[in-house]
């Protein structure tokens, strides 16, 4: 994981990423922590077409200014200063409800943002998953269904999850590089 300094860089991050290659979203990172500070006022503050611009390299760039104009707008909000207060599953259907926060971006945002206990099951996760031998489905959903249950009986806290997903992303990075889980799976000890 990349070391954001707030939790609304972290949310930025979540909704530049989707569809997008980290490298352009590191880029755009940088830009937006000069024009804003990730600032929520400042963020919304931006004339649209000067967000639009800056986050342009990202791909679809109207989409994610509106999600990112939502979240500054909600987090400002009363409902939003209220946030930090709800529990789990509320925290996650108050983020499900902003536009551009479908269940991945809304785990990793209560996650990284709001020290959640949430396990991503992104598709890093979900290829690691199936490459160990459990059935996952192909949506992020149907893996969180599946599987949330035997996550939350492990026990682990936020931080040891933050840690894992970062772990789990390099991990697919690296197999990635080795030609697949097939190839890179039995160096790691991970069954086929």
């Amino acid at each position: 994981m990349w070391p954001a300094q707030s939790g609304t860089e972290y949310v930025c991050g979540a909704v530049l990423v989707q569809n997008t290659a980290w490298g352009s979203v590191q880029r755009v990172l940088e830009d937006l922590r000069r024009a804003t500070a990730f600032d929520p006022a400042r963020l919304l503050a931006l004339d649209e077409a000067d967000l639009i611009d800056l986050i342009r390299p990202c791909g679809f760039m109207r989409a994610k200014a509106r999600a990112l104009r939502a979240y500054a707008s909600w987090v400002l909000s009363p409902a939003g200063t209220a946030a930090p207060g709800l529990d789990d599953a509320a925290l996650r259907q108050a983020l499900l409800a902003l536009p551009g926060f479908g269940p991945e971006t809304a785990d990793v945002v209560a996650l990284m943002a709001y020290d959640r206990p949430r396990f991503i099951f992104d598709a890093y996760g979900r290829r690691l998953l199936r490459q160990a031998g459990y059935e996952v489905g192909r949506r992020y959903e149907d893996a969180r269904r599946a599987h949330e249950a035997a996550v939350e009986a492990a026990g682990f806290d936020t931080v040891e999850l933050k840690d894992l997903h970062g772990l789990i992303i390099l991990a697919g990075q690296h197999a990635r590089a080795a030609g697949g889980w097939e190839a890179y799976g039995p160096t790691i000890g991970i069954r086929a």
